[in-house]
């Protein structure tokens, strides 16, 4: 074999080569643009998706910020009774500063529902006996200072003297889990 079929066989090998390497860095090439295309239309779609959830949220915020409006004015009640003994305290206070007669007074601790928020109440029976606008105006003073309690019973009935009455009152206050202090 002579030097000239000798480098024409060379030059085509180099030829082939080139042209699989060619080939091999087309294939990766457009193996890389899908990539980009399936990456791009992937970010359009989050994208899509992000805008959906943020339309969404939007609607979400605007549709709850009457009841958001209403948690902020309400908490403050609640979390004053944080333990039954503060709402225990609170009720005797409110007895007190009224001056009614108080018959009995008794304190239990009741669970409402395990899972809820509230999860817990103090009920308080309370037994007063006193004039008739003194007592339903302490009433008044107690639904006005604890707006946050349920008066789950109130039985009046005529008292033992004159114009007093005689008042059996059941009241609910409900006492908070710890975990609403971190919202």
């Amino acid at each position: 074999m002579n030097n000239h079929k000798a480098a024409s066989i060379l030059i085509l090998l180099i030829v082939g080569l080139m042209g699989f390497g060619v080939h091999k860095l087309r294939a990766k090439a457009v193996a890389a643009r899908d990539a980009a295309n399936t990456t791009k239309s992937e970010a359009e779609q989050a994208e899509q998706q992000r805008k959906i959830a943020e339309i969404k949220l939007k609607t979400l915020d605007a549709k709850t910020a009457e009841l958001r409006k209403i948690y902020t004015e309400w908490i403050p009640h609640f979390e004053s009774f944080r333990s039954s003994r503060a709402g225990e305290q609170r009720i005797t206070d409110i007895v007190r500063e009224g001056d009614v007669f108080l018959l009995s007074q008794r304190f239990n601790y009741q669970e409402i529902d395990k899972g809820d928020l509230i999860s817990h109440a103090l009920v308080a029976n309370l037994v007063v006996e006193d004039d008739y606008s003194k007592t339903l105006n302490w009433l008044g003073k107690l639904e006005e200072s604890i707006p946050s309690c349920r008066i789950k019973q109130c039985k009046i009935e005529r008292g033992t003297r004159g114009n007093n009455i005689h008042m059996e009152l059941t009241v609910q206050v409900p006492v908070l889990k710890s975990a609403l202090s971190s919202n």
